[in-house]
């Protein structure tokens, strides 16, 4: 047995371990710390199979029977490799953080959901067989599903996992349909002949099979304007499992675009890449404007998520645009800027939805216009937090530049390469526009988010209350802050390792050569050549300089409070989360379309406020009138419908004589 296929095994045998004994929790909950220590365990197993998967050879898995298919039929290559790996740091963090976090296990519900949902997406990224995928999918979105609901939702808790359960069916029933195409083109079920059935159907065909995958898959990823769910459902499931939902569950959309848009459907016109790029430029610059608008703070890193499947997506998009025209160099550097995005955004974003966890147990809020002045009380988490925002804010020499770094890059050459025509060289351009935006828009955000949350004096009594959290969560968030610092100062050797992973994917081998990167077309594919190491140690000394100024500084200084005009300093002097982003709604106004209502109240018989209250709140245009009036007609239809439905036998018959008469009449 090879080291892979141990590790498999290993992994799945303790993801059982954990659902048995996170069903035991309701009733002995000295179970629920042993529980989640096998889930960061099983996370361990995770991280093994994804190293020997992507270094070494395929690892491949088959139980069971069903109809002559096994419903476990598994195989893990390189591409598998580079999610699998973030799939298994975070599983890591959220079983550790969940040790220690409150809301981890809400009932025994909770604690089998989260193994059977880690399960899910294990089996999701290894899928061989359209009934292996399938029932993998459907176990990863049921589960998820379960714990977004919760053992007592109340009505927005309902609604929230209702819209996602809506929206992950749409996305599976494109998905079925795509694949029915190209099974019966193939004549196997099997998802490794789909590439060869797709070259012998029509240009219409592989067309709408495309269309298709982009629509269920990018369903799943939050691409606007399929992302509708991704805000109500990611803020309300518990941190940990937040946390996994937008760091790796999302990113089973992406795989399956790179698997089987992009890898499976062959060398497709280039205005598929085209409309790649576009669907990424929307997606990224509206989350990075909705997330900086918000003032809930998981629903902004929730926001985030959107805009960071965005930016995965300009990677993508000039992958598809190399592939259009066989240069295979160019599609190289998109899709290794696609997976490094992929891996850094899971860290980074991972750390985040804990942090944000950690605020709401510590504070009991997640409104940013109710924190502040958390960093004297919470210093631990407002430091690892930090990191987290810094790495989303995509500052060097932390992870999150450099997958920027690399789709800047790719976009250039995307837009330099002769051998395209005119309007993909534009659109690629356009799109370096579009990524500069985001990352204005998302150091904003960020800023917001952190100073508004740790800084200045607590705004509420609830923040000035809040206490620094547990050992175990901050253990969590502090493994995967070293882990964005580390993976941003080692951005040379992580990438070469991506590139390794597109080149096996694009050349269809099993997994990285041996040599990163194979002799051939793809090793002119640039990597981030920015000096992060350099860059490093750099900042490492001007910090340690700055350190040493200031307590030098202090023998002499005499610290005072702030001074604000010979009065004490009181919340209401400071800025506010929405006083800080009214700048951009007053700019943005044509996207927010904000809602505004001032109430003022005055001193009796004086012109002078005694009370004023501000509320503002951003229109989501395709909320309100796209999807809004098509929930209002489908429940119209549905009341209609309803009076077919009468109850009367006779009647029942009718419709079934009816019906026959019609299929009698069309057949002839």
């Amino acid at each position: 047995m090879s080291v892979g296929e141990g590790a498999l095994f290993a992994t799945l045998g303790l993801l059982v371990v954990a659902a048995l004994l996170g069903m035991l929790s309701g009733r002995a909950p000295g179970t629920r710390g042993p529980a989640a220590i096998v889930v960061a365990v099983a996370g361990g197993a995770i991280v093994v199979l994804a190293l020997a998967v992507i270094t070494g050879d395929p690892v491949s898995l088959q139980a069971g029977d069903v109809l002559g298919t096994p419903p476990l039929d598994v195989r893990y290559d390189a591409l598998s490799g580079v999610f699998l790996l973030a799939l298994g740091a975070l599983t890591i963090a959220a079983g550790v953080y969940a040790a220690g976090y409150h809301g981890a296990t809400r009932s025994p519900i909770d604690g089998l959901a989260l193994p059977v949902f880690l399960g899910g997406m294990l089996l999701v990224l290894g899928g061989a067989t359209v009934l292996s995928f399938l029932l993998a999918w459907e176990l990863m979105a049921l589960a998820s599903a379960a714990l977004v609901f919760g053992p007592r939702p109340d009505r927005a808790v309902a609604s929230a996992g209702y819209l996602y359960l809506a929206f992950t069916h749409i996305a599976t029933a494109a998905i079925v349909v795509a694949f029915a195409i190209l099974g019966a083109e193939s004549g196997s079920l099997r998802l490794d002949t789909f590439p060869a059935a797709a070259t012998g159907l029509e240009e219409w065909q592989r067309t709408a099979v495309f269309l298709l995958l982009l629509a269920g898959f990018g369903t799943k990823a939050g691409l606007v304007p399929l992302h509708v769910w991704l805000p109500e459902a990611h803020p309300v499931a518990p941190s940990h499992v937040s946390a996994l939902m937008s760091g790796v569950m999302v990113t089973t959309g992406i795989y399956g675009i790179i698997r089987f848009a992009l890898l499976g459907l062959g060398h497709g016109p280039a205005w598929w890449g085209v409309l790649v790029l576009a669907i990424g430029v929307i997606s990224a610059i509206l989350g990075a404007l909705y997330a900086l608008a918000e003032r809930d703070l998981k629903r902004l890193l929730a926001f985030s998520t959107i805009e960071n499947m965005g930016l995965v997506l300009l990677g993508l998009g000039v992958a598809f645009l190399g592939w259009s025209a066989g240069l295979t160099t160019l599609a190289g550097i998109g899709l290794a800027a696609a997976l490094l995005h992929v891996l850094n955004h899971a860290l980074f974003k991972g750390l985040l939805f804990l942090g944000a966890g950690s605020v709401q147990e510590a504070a009991g809020t997640r409104d940013l216009d109710r924190l502040g002045g958390l960093v004297r009380l919470m210093p631990a988490t407002a430091g690892l937090v930090l990191v987290g925002a810094v790495a989303a804010a995509s500052l060097p020499p932390l992870n999150g530049f450099s997958g920027e770094w690399l789709t800047f890059r790719a976009l250039l050459e995307g837009g330099g390469a002769t051998a395209l025509d005119e309007l993909p060289r534009f659109a690629a351009y356009l799109a370096v526009g579009g990524l500069a935006l985001t990352a204005a828009l998302a150091l904003a955000t960020f800023v917001k988010a952190a100073g508004m949350t740790f800084l200045a004096l607590p705004r509420s009594p609830e923040a000035a209350s809040a206490h620094e959290v547990g050992r175990a969560m901050r253990l969590a968030m502090a493994a995967l802050a070293v882990a964005c610092v580390v993976a941003g100062v080692l951005a040379t050797p992580l990438t070469d390792v991506v590139r390794g992973v597109a080149v096996a994917a694009l050349t269809g081998a099993g997994s990285v050569p041996a040599t990163g990167l194979a002799a051939g077309p793809v090793t002119a594919v640039p990597g981030p050549d920015y000096g992060a190491a350099v860059l490093a140690a750099a900042l490492v000394v001007a910090l340690v300089a700055a350190w040493a100024l200031v307590r030098w500084r202090e023998a002499t200084a005499r610290r005072s409070l702030t001074w604000t005009c010979g009065v004490l300093p009181e919340p209401a002097f400071e800025y506010t989360a929405t006083s800080f982003e009214k700048p951009a709604r007053l700019f943005y106004e044509p996207i927010y379309r904000a809602q505004r209502e001032l109430d003022v109240e005055l001193h009796p018989g004086t012109p002078f406020p005694r009370h004023i209250e501000y509320h503002t709140a951003v229109d989501h245009a395709l909320e309100t009138r796209v999807y809004g009036p098509g929930h209002r007609f489908t429940i119209r239809l549905a009341q209609v419908v309803r009076k077919l439905q009468q109850g009367s036998l006779q009647l029942y018959l009718f419709y079934i004589v009816a019906a026959v008469i019609v299929l009698l009449l069309v057949a002839r």
